[in-house]
């Protein structure tokens, strides 16, 4: 049986179809999400930039000490240079994508919106260092998910041929040290 989600996206829906193994999904920020979230000390993010003249593009970054606001908001620390690349203006708040590897080879997916955190304190570039910079982003939750992972996949797969690899050229090796005594 097939299950579809409908997720986010500017412009239309995008529609994902699950088979046997359906993901886990949610629109609201749950104790156990938020703890998935709060263990984590660095997420990968995906900015996306649409505008004129921009079809789509993805701004690729980290984010680091979550902190949950209320059930559908989070406070994160992004990369200031990354953060300016993102966004177009000042006020533009794009799409985002965190992800954050869970364990069990499974990864929580949480789409949502970013915006400058109003209540820090103004960015002022000649005090800091650029490169080492941090801002203080909200993340508002649209849709979260845990599935499991594409990439724990194929390292599994990958694991589990050296695995026998391994074993065939031990056993290999046992027989001709049986047939060397005989």
């Amino acid at each position: 049986m097939l299950n579809s989600v409908v997720t986010p996206n500017r412009g239309h829906p995008v529609v994902y179809y699950f088979a046997s193994g359906a993901a886990v999904w949610g629109q609201a920020i749950t104790p156990s999400i938020a703890h998935l979230v709060q263990t984590q000390r660095r997420i990968a993010i995906d900015y996306a930039r649409i505008a004129p003249g921009i079809v789509f593009q993805v701004v690729s970054g980290q984010v680091m000490t979550p902190h949950v606001i209320d059930q559908s908001t989070f406070r994160f620390h992004a990369d200031a240079a990354t953060l300016r690349q993102a966004m177009s203006s000042p006020e533009a708040t794009p799409d985002a994508v965190l992800r954050c590897e869970v364990g069990d080879a499974c990864v929580l997916k949480l789409w949502g919106r970013v915006a400058k955190d109003e209540q820090a304190p103004p960015w002022d570039p000649q005090s800091h260092d650029g490169a080492a910079m941090t801002v203080p982003i909200i993340f508002t939750v649209t849709f979260w998910e845990i599935a499991p992972s594409s990439e724990a996949q194929i390292r599994n797969l990958t694991r589990e041929v050296a695995e026998k690899d391994r074993l065939i050229r031990e056993l290999t090796g046992k027989v001709a040290l049986a047939m060397c005594s005989q």
